[in-house]
């Protein structure tokens, strides 16, 4: 198949799908509707500079996404998939070839969904859409609410490589020992970081020995730096910076706890990363963890924006120890069977040819 990706440059889960359509022998190109590193596909960069993103934000998009249509008409792909429905679903709408895929990935349903300009415009991008794969149960009833038929919409995630993010067994702490707690979050506002601050700082007044290691960046990175300072937190909090995603298992391998805070959000990657490293989670009270983590069963839920919930949860890990090793192993098992990369790529396959050939799908399917 010659497969067409759209999205903007620097969205980073396009790699995975580059590198796996390519590795089983795909033609894969790669519409790239802003500035981005270059990729081992052909990149066909239809945005405008840094410099004008900046000063003119989404409106930039409009003349990338004209351009962008030449470029798709003239590849004449199999199939186009468009990743962040407000900016490359639209694009695919536009460009008017078929059949299109647009993956929902988190704010451009959530307030999407929220918005009057928006809202009719997902609409039309869904209901012209071949298939739309939202990538949490949470977004998949958004799109469902906007009228979208139930057969062309399917809950997929990326999924993480579980080879890679191998599970640890957990080694007992001792008394002495400070209770690791990590969180691989972008500093950005969707994320809350500052609820998991002030969170352990309570934890800290509390007498708890921990050690608080985040990792990423973002543009919250030095007020969040400040925060920890001011709440006397600094000595005991690491601020890692961004890693490479090759450098997380051994990062998480030596954890206690994974923490988030986030206040929406797809099915998060950075969640069934911890968990199939055997990491225990505790996360924000939101429908997109729900889905994978049951309260007292496979990790605990504290309230969203709400540090005292938060340190609450974090302190009852220690009084249930058995409890947790049990968890951790389930966790693994559910992560390789439900969010394993190789197998959600095969899926996305059967839907690719599905798409492209359903007459031989038909067959196949009769015979």
């Amino acid at each position: 198949m010659r497969i067409c990706f759209i999205a903007l440059g620097k969205f980073t889960h396009i790699d995975a799908y580059i590198d796996h359509f390519k590795a089983r022998g795909h033609e894969v190109h790669f519409v790239a509707l802003a500035p981005g590193p270059p990729r081992d596909v052909p990149m066909h960069n239809v945005g405008s500079n840094e410099r004008l993103l900046r000063l003119t934000g989404k409106w930039s998009y409009l003349p990338a996404i004209l351009r962008a249509r030449r470029v798709v008409r003239r590849l004449a792909p199999d199939i186009v998939h468009a990743h962040y429905a407000t900016s490359a679903g639209l694009a695919a709408y536009i460009c008017g070839v078929h059949p299109y895929i647009v993956t929902a990935h988190g704010t451009d349903v959530t307030r999407g969904v929220r918005s009057v300009v928006w809202r009719p415009i997902l609409a039309k991008i869904f209901k012209h859409a071949h298939w739309v794969n939202p990538v949490s149960d949470e977004l998949r009833e958004m799109v469902l609410d906007l009228g979208i038929p139930r057969e062309k919409v399917e809950t997929l995630t990326l999924g993480i490589d579980t080879k890679r993010f191998s599970f640890q067994p957990p080694k007992p702490r001792g008394p002495s020992t400070p209770l690791r707690c990590i969180c691989t979050r972008k500093f950005e506002k969707v994320y809350d970081h500052r609820t998991i601050i002030i969170g352990m700082a309570i934890l800290a007044k509390q007498g708890l020995d921990f050690r608080l290691t985040l990792i990423g960046d973002g543009s919250l990175r030095e007020q969040l730096r400040s925060l920890a300072i001011n709440q006397g937190i600094a000595g005991r909090t690491t601020f890692v910076g961004a890693v490479p995603n090759s450098r997380l298992p051994e990062l998480l391998a030596n954890q206690d706890i994974y923490l988030s805070a986030s206040r929406s959000d797809g099915t998060s990657l950075s969640l069934l990363e911890a968990m199939a490293s055997g990491v225990y989670p505790v996360v924000s009270e939101i429908t997109a963890n729900s889905v994978w983590i049951k309260h007292s069963y496979n990790g605990l839920l504290h309230k969203a924006a709400n540090p005292q919930s938060l340190a609450e949860q974090v302190s009852n890990t220690i009084r249930t120890p058995e409890s947790i090793r049990a968890a951790l192993q389930y966790n693994r098992e559910l992560v390789v069977k439900s969010g394993d990369r190789t197998n959600n790529m095969s899926r996305l396959e059967e839907i690719y040819r599905s798409q492209c050939f359903p007459n031989l799908q038909n067959n196949h399917s009769s015979s």
